[in-house]
């Protein structure tokens, strides 16, 4: 159903930060389920994501079950990079040993050069220079910066708490920064991480310069897996990285910041957080201001912190790469050098506007989607949540909006298939009777009731009350599983098909007039083969029987009468 009087959203094909494979979307919402924000929309079953209300999070990625949302590429990008010979350098974020961990961990960097990279270095040096610059400014409820769909969510749904963020990059941008002072502008700077959101904060207008391209862990094993390169073949190598980068190794993981801070957060701190998961992140920026009675909130978008982003493609559970992101952390070596701490860290934030698509939808707008879906009866607003939306009114709002699909709604096509169910069965011309286990009568169409001569008055009696049950009761012994023929009662001869529906323990009857209809040539023809074959079982019957004793003539001559009515009953008029 279409509400055309709503704004639609523009749904001109472009190629957003996440996006949808259309042939491998299924029409199951579950990404409009899981999408915390719900940046999707739906037209004419496809969901597709609506980049302005998109935080980049990634958690339709991967949760989508049919692979149909996935993170644009940059793959094709790099290679472009590598093999125009610009000096490259990669800057790979620390949750990597969770992707690569125990041998494998060491084994990377010599990968890496193989793929082309002239330097290869930990993003762990940017974490430990955005920790120590962040620290300097916090203030009473200061909220950290590093992950970028964190400030997304921010920037577009709570602009009242920016004034609150920490005006630092990510350890990203910052590391970029170095690397390009390191080894000089000219030096392209590759970030390798499990980010979706990075992408886009790559070329936010204030990190200009900073990243030339960025790759997901999936997209880096995909490269891997083309370029026929096994970590087992490679190398022990070790990170272009400076500093002792222990504690910033630690970083991905939930309270890694604070961590690297040297700041105590096991839980039980009263004035810092640090949280995780977009549940948390909503529930805890649902509140007012004044209840956040906390110095320093560190929040993640991804559960568990960045080893369970959506740019991480492997089995291994969160618990395992926990552990080997702590085990890597702690064999890593120290390098005497010391990382250059004069790089530009400082960053801005401002609100973007959502108001295009998130417009106020008035009561009467609402009021006739319910009314369009037949839910104006408040007990009829089930808030299932199969559509995607927690509540009916969300998903009403969302159909007044252009976002949604009045079709989305499960319980609104079942009743809709259940009466055009019943349409059908109250349109047949021929009649329709449906019995209970027990052969009493549920139900009558109108054209049973007036081939039969009786009304609604009937239900509930049983069957036989108005005819024969032979047929019934012969499904209900198991000796048939369907039933048909053709019967004469009250003057009207009939053509009787009967089927039992085992799922709803029910008798269906279905019944057809054949008192005054007219056959044409096929029909005739038919009938005729149906009388032949009756005649010649009559013939065989008489012959065989004119050979038996006397005593058995009387059987056959009634045997032979009873077919005989029954050809003449065939076409009486």
């Amino acid at each position: 159903m279409k509400f055309s009087q709503y704004p639609a959203v523009n749904t001109e094909k472009k190629v957003n930060t996440i996006y949808t494979v259309a042939a491998n979307c299924q029409d199951c919402y579950r990404c409009l389920r899981v999408c915390p924000v719900k940046a999707i929309s739906v037209h004419n079953g496809q969901a597709r994501v609506e980049d302005e209300l998109c935080i980049k999070c990634g958690t339709c990625v991967k949760e989508c079950p049919q692979h149909a949302k996935t993170i644009r590429t940059s793959l094709e990008a790099v290679k472009s990079i590598i093999s125009s010979g610009t000096k490259a350098a990669a800057s790979v974020a620390p949750s990597f040993a969770a992707v690569y961990g125990g041998w494998q961990s060491t084994r990377l960097p010599s990968a890496l050069k193989r793929l082309g990279f002239d330097y290869v270095s930990e993003t762990a040096e940017g974490a430990k220079l955005v920790t120590e610059e962040s620290l300097k400014l916090t203030k009473e409820c200061s909220i950290c910066t590093t992950c970028p769909a964190f400030v997304n969510y921010i920037e577009k749904y709570c602009p009242e708490y920016l004034d609150m963020l920490i005006p630092i990059v990510s350890p990203m941008v910052a590391h970029g920064r170095l690397l390009k002072k390191r080894l000089g502008d000219d030096c392209a700077v590759v970030f390798i991480g499990p980010c979706a959101a990075k992408k886009e904060e790559a070329a936010w207008p204030g990190n200009k310069g900073a990243i030339d391209a960025v790759l997901t862990f999936s997209e880096l094993q995909k490269w891997l897996d083309d370029e026929g390169i096994e970590l087992s073949d490679c190398d022990d190598g070790e990170f272009e990285s400076f500093g002792n980068l222990e504690k910033a190794r630690l970083f991905p993981l939930q309270g890694g910041m604070l961590k690297t801070g040297n700041l105590d957060c096991d839980g039980t701190n009263y004035d810092v957080v640090h949280i995780s998961g977009s549940e948390d992140v909503i529930e805890m920026f649902g509140m007012d201001k004044q209840d956040l009675a906390f110095t320093v909130i560190e929040a993640m978008f991804c559960k568990g912190g960045c080893i369970n982003g959506p740019g991480i493609n492997i089995e291994k559970n969160i618990f395992l790469r926990k552990q080997n992101v702590i085990e890597y952390a702690a064999k890593s070596n120290i390098k005497e050098s010391s990382i250059q701490t004069d790089i530009d860290c400082g960053a801005g934030f401002q609100r973007h506007n959502v108001d295009s698509l998130l417009a106020e939808v008035d009561e009467n707008r609402i009021n006739q989607v319910f009314e369009a879906t037949g839910k104006s009866n408040p007990e009829l607003q089930l808030n299932c949540g199969a559509c995607g939306y927690s509540s009916c009114r969300d998903n009403a709002i969302a159909v007044a909006r252009g976002l949604a699909e009045a079709e989305m709604c499960i319980p609104y096509m079942r009743r809709l298939a259940m009466q055009n169910t019943d349409k059908i069965i109250e349109a047949s011309p021929n009649g329709v009777i449906i019995l209970d286990k027990d052969m009493h009568i549920l139900n009558i169409n109108p054209a049973f009731q007036t081939m039969f001569t009786c009304n609604n008055g009937i239900l509930g009696r049983h069957i036989t009350y108005l005819l024969d049950s032979d047929g019934y009761e012969k499904l209900a012994d198991g000796s048939a599983d369907k039933y048909e023929a053709i019967k004469t009662r009250h003057g009207i001869k009939y053509h009787e098909q009967i089927y039992f529906l085992s799922d709803e323990q029910q008798y269906v009857g279905m019944y057809t007039d054949l008192s005054k209809m007219k056959f044409d040539d096929t029909q005739i023809d038919l009938i005729k083969k149906n009388t032949i074959e009756q005649a010649k079982e009559l013939l065989d019957h008489q012959i065989r029987f004119s050979q038996e004793m006397a005593h058995f003539l009387g059987k056959s001559t009634a045997r032979s009468e009873g077919l005989v009515k029954q050809l003449m009953e065939l076409y009486d008029e």
